[in-house]
């Protein structure tokens, strides 16, 4: 990246984007992460097995909200330099536009990245205003060439412990980028008609209404009637469905908040989730409550009702009959 352009516009200084009292604010995640490690430890006996597949989910969500504090910085430099790398046009109109020229270890790579993330410590930062304003001048996406160099370098690190899918996971990516598919990434060879990843999420959303009617009392072969004339499809193909992933935890789960969406779905409508959650007996999947989930869930089903569902399976089939 250039310094040997001058400019006359005035530079913008820039804000924080720190938090005074990180540690103070990382205190909860902390403790939550140590309770597990402890709760969890073999020596304990039979008693820590109990819920430890779950635990084991949650010590991982509760790491992604510690990273996003205390290691946003270092992705978003990371993520900025892969970008400005891949789009020279973008780094001279942010120096023309901020009125200084930058190097690869400029705050400015920074607050490139953090345009990729939902959370700013502070919004009213003039820097990250200003570059925010380029960025949407641009419409730049992470869709763009520097999304896989990106992952590759958050994935860098000789830690043993974690290396048996990083090392791999790095290579896959590397190989891409030079025109080959490493066996990590190659699709499986079942074969499969059409979109796969558009017919899992529409036979999903299909097998949701039929929970959701049963959440609301009606039963199980009458609600596999009523979704299967919608959609044009026949009840054993339904059936054939759920069977088929049923080894698949978050698709089990989706259809058991579809249900409990339909048990609780005057009080989703009427009452805040936290109120709902102090009155039932909660259970939680990837750290996240299931009242949680089956709002969610309601909302999914009523943006896509069953003639919705209907279209989005032909469309993801490619107009070809069949499941």
């Amino acid at each position: 990246m250039s310094r040997n352009r001058k400019s006359s516009v005035a530079p913008i200084k820039a804000g924080s984007q720190r938090r005074g009292d990180i540690l103070k604010y990382c205190e909860v995640q902390l403790q939550s992460l140590a309770k597990l490690y402890e709760t969890t430890d073999p020596a304990h006996g039979l008693v820590s097995e109990e819920g430890k597949l779950e635990a084991a989910r949650q010590a991982i969500s509760i790491w992604w909200y510690l990273w996003a504090e205390l290691m946003l910085w270092a992705q978003s430099h990371l993520a900025g330099y892969e970008m400005l790398k891949s789009r020279p046009d973008l780094r001279l109109r942010l120096e023309e536009r901020l009125g200084v020229n930058f190097s690869v270890d400029s705050h400015v790579v920074e607050y490139v990245g953090v345009y990729f993330s939902w959370n700013h410590v502070d919004d009213s930062d003039p820097m990250l205003s200003a570059i925010h304003e380029v960025m949407e001048e641009f419409e730049i996406t992470m869709k763009d060439a520097p999304l896989r160099p990106t992952i590759r370098e958050l994935l860098v690190s000789c830690s043993a412990n974690s290396s048996f899918w990083r090392f791999p996971l790095q290579h896959a990516l590397f190989a891409l980028e030079l025109g080959e598919v490493d066996d990590l990434v190659k699709p499986s060879q079942t074969r499969r008609q059409g979109n796969p990843v558009a017919l899992y999420f529409w036979k999903l959303m299909a097998l949701c209404h039929v929970h959701f009617l049963i959440g609301k009392g009606v039963k199980k072969y009458r609600a596999l009637e009523d979704v299967a004339r919608a959609i044009g499809q026949s009840v054993e193909t339904l059936r054939s469905w759920e069977k088929a992933y049923g080894f698949d935890d978050d698709f089990m789960m989706s259809l058991r908040a579809a249900q409990m969406a339909g048990q609780l779905e005057e009080q989703l409508d009427t009452r805040a989730v936290k109120d709902i959650i102090e009155e039932h007996a909660q259970e939680y999947f990837r750290h996240t409550a299931d009242i949680e989930y089956a709002k969610r869930k309601l909302g999914e089903l009523r943006a896509s009702p069953l003639n919705v569902v209907r279209e989005g399976l032909k469309k993801a089939r490619g107009a070809k009959n069949g499941s």
